[in-house]
């Protein structure tokens, strides 16, 4: 095999690489793929670093339990026959119920292209119900879309000097950890240079930060509303108008309270950035870490915006192509999907490129998949959704396909994967089912045009989600006890890839339960004893690991495994059609008993 250049795809950094070596095979043989190195071009992303999921591609592409068989009703098949009953029971549900009864969701393994082609099936099938799967990514997209931030403008000129400020809101460097790779440099190569760091928990970005602002659980909104706040006056820069409204509306008194972080450490911020001769912000959101990751994406994008040196604003999102497949549906998605999937409502299923149970295990989710209905997916893996699931199809994953991805809102990021190793024998690519289960059910795919990604100029958006956000955050004040996500490099996204690495069960095999050292203490736990951690949303039995990384009564759990996923309750915004994630009140206690 000829050397492959192509790119990693468990986060939206899309860091380039490549593949040399033997052709497609069990790992170790002589047919392997036999290794992958950097892309050591002098133009490649991040100087072709890799981080050590990104090396733990090839045994993905190359896992020995990877699907390469079709499944009807849990008995290995073929997939013509696969396709031929997926046809016979969708033509069953239409007939008895009307097409509206279909639901299509969609996962983060797909092209540009495919999820195309899904809205066209469900469009030529007659069903309204096809959306995007995406709790983690989609409120930022919404947000987004919702309020153009083009007309913020700094005030004054670019400050002299080299110094250099990174801000970071979330934790970058354990779900992006290339971003290390731009932000230290700044850092350490100029005198004054800073990384600012905004979350509740001393995680891996935070641990670099030369100001750490440690927020309350979900503050992350009402801190970087502060930073808007203070740069506006010591800048005098304007905001748009109904921004600006916004903006004054709000009190430094609240800002505290519900961000748990002093004025005078928010503005000190603030003046850092205004300072900076380069600014550069992210935000990394992740299953349940933010009270309002849409509100959290837009006010550190008007901070940046306000500084006078040059900034750049990246909203990371959890996964890579969540951005372009949202564009591709945008026209088709109805926003009560998820309302009718937490339902009763769906009789069948067609899940492409998710592992919806990986995602989100929540109580109507198992309860979805559990029902009499009729189910089909797409995995690259047997796992618990194969397993509930009536019809499997073998899947490839996007490094094994050619097609469009879109892993930031700039159109110039935009690439197109075109050397790509062919899938292992049996897997289908979503592209190819779609085609297959159109030409059973006698299905026209008439691909309408995307609608271009046009943000709104109006902010009505920002009062009524902080009315929400302020609801939220009056809920986890009063809690005893608060759940946060905890991220682990070792893992990508909702872990349903990385649990496979073979190194990542040697690094964090299973989820455990950070708590700070004098809830330790107070509870008489050491590290090793279990606990339950009950919440509105179900109970999970984890291991404790005492930190100094936590304080007070704020505890954290690994994100990557359904057990701690479970434990955030399905709350619908059906205005919306969004999953409502933040960090959720919980009692620990010794297994048996609570506090």
């Amino acid at each position: 095999m000829s050397d492959l250049r192509n790119n990693c795809s468990f986060c939206s950094l899309a860091c380039p690489l490549v593949l040399r070596g033997g052709g497609r095979g069990p790992l170790f043989t002589a047919e392997s793929l036999l290794s992958l190195d950097w892309d050591e071009r002098e133009d490649s992303k991040y100087g072709g670093s890799l981080c050590a999921r990104g090396n733990a591609a090839v045994e993905f592409l190359s896992h020995p339990e990877r699907l390469g068989d079709s499944f009807v009703l849990g008995e290995r098949s073929t997939r013509d026959a696969a396709v031929t009953e997926t046809a016979k029971n969708l033509a069953a549900v239409i007939e008895e119920g009307g097409p509206d009864d279909i639901g299509i969701l969609l996962g983060e393994n797909l092209t540009v292209e495919e999820a195309s082609l899904a809205a066209a099936l469900a469009r030529g099938i007659g069903t309204k119900n096809i959306a995007l799967f995406a709790p983690d990514d989609a409120p930022l997209f919404r947000a987004w879309l919702a309020c153009d931030l083009s007309g913020v403008k700094p005030a004054g000129t670019k400050p002299p000097g080299e110094r250099q400020v990174a801000l970071i809101v979330g934790d970058s460097f354990s779900e992006h950890p290339c971003t290390a790779k731009r932000v230290l440099p700044g850092k350490y190569g100029a005198r004054g240079s800073e990384v600012i760091v905004v979350s509740p928990e001393v995680n891996h970005a935070a641990w670099f930060a030369n100001r750490h602002l440690r927020c309350a659980p979900g503050g992350e909104a009402a801190v970087t509303l502060g930073l808007v706040k203070a740069a506006a006056a010591a800048s005098g820069a304007a905001l748009p108008d109904g921004l600006a409204s916004f903006v004054a509306g709000v009190d430094w008194n609240e800002i505290e309270r519900l961000g748990g972080v002093k004025k005078d450490d928010i503005e000190g911020a603030a003046a850092a950035m205004l300072g900076a001769v380069r600014v550069r912000s992210f935000v990394s959101n992740i299953f349940g870490r933010m009270g309002a990751p849409g509100l959290v994406s837009l006010f550190t994008e008007a901070a940046t915006r306000l500084c006078p040196g040059t900034a750049v604003f990246e909203p990371q999102f959890v996964q890579q192509n969540t951005w372009g497949i949202h564009r591709a549906i945008a026209g088709a998605a109805a926003p009560d999907v998820m309302k009718k999937l937490g339902g009763a409502e769906l009789k069948a299923l067609v899940l492409l490129g998710l592992d919806l149970f990986s995602v989100y295990p929540a109580a109507p989710v198992e309860k979805a998949l559990r029902d009499k209905k009729f189910t089909v997916t797409t995995q690259l893996f047997w796992n618990q959704t194969a397993a509930r699931a009536t019809v499997v199809l073998p899947a490839a994953g996007l490094m094994e396909k050619t097609g469009t991805v879109r892993p930031t809102f700039d159109p110039n990021d935009d690439f197109v994967r075109g050397d790509v190793l062919p899938p292992p024998g049996g897997a289908v690519t979503d592209a190819e089912f779609i085609r297959l289960l159109a030409g059973e059910m006698d299905v026209d795919l008439n691909e309408a045009a995307e609608a271009p990604a046009a943000r709104a100029a109006s902010f009505a958006v920002v009062a009524t989600d902080w009315s929400a956000y302020t609801n939220l955050m009056r809920e986890i004040d009063t809690a005893e006890v608060v759940l946060i996500p905890w991220s682990e490099p070792a893992h990508a996204a909702d872990g349903s890839l990385s649990r496979r690495f073979h190194w990542s069960t040697v690094t964090c095999p299973g989820p455990v339960l950070m708590i700070s050292n004098e809830f330790a203490d107070e509870m008489k736990l050491s590290s090793g004893d279990s606990v339950t951690v009950s919440s509105e949303g179900g109970d999970a039995v984890l291991p404790v690991e005492t930190t100094t990384k936590l304080c007070g009564k704020v505890v954290g759990a690994t994100i990557h495994f359904p057990s701690v996923r479970r434990l955030f309750p399905w709350r619908l915004d059906e205005g919306n059609g969004e999953i409502l994630l933040a960090p959720v009140p919980v009692t620990v206690g010794r297994q048996g008993e609570k506090s």
